[in-house]
């Protein structure tokens, strides 16, 4: 989990806030792209160009994976294997 102090937390979510007004009115199919672009547009003016960097980097983006599947995809998945039995 991303510990951020709750603080910090009141600020980020303002920002949040208006990446999601953004997107309300972004269709499904370009949804993605935009993300996609929105993330590495981040992403490359946060870091500077280096190996270290670039395995910084690769290192989040699998922390956020990780994050977003325990947090969201996993007891989606249980509460379905309840509903539907296990395998």
């Amino acid at each position: 989990m991303p510990y951020v102090k709750p603080e910090k937390r009141v600020e980020l979510n303002r920002l949040v806030e208006q990446i999601l007004k953004y997107f309300e009115n972004i269709e499904d199919k370009d949804r993605d792209g935009q993300l996609n672009y929105l993330f590495t547009k981040t992403l490359k003016s946060l870091y500077e160009p280096s190996y270290i960097n670039f395995e910084r980097i690769m290192g989040l983006l699998t922390c956020i994976q990780h994050e977003f599947y325990r947090r969201w995809v996993s007891p989606y998945e249980d509460s379905k294997m309840k509903m539907h039995g296990d395998i």
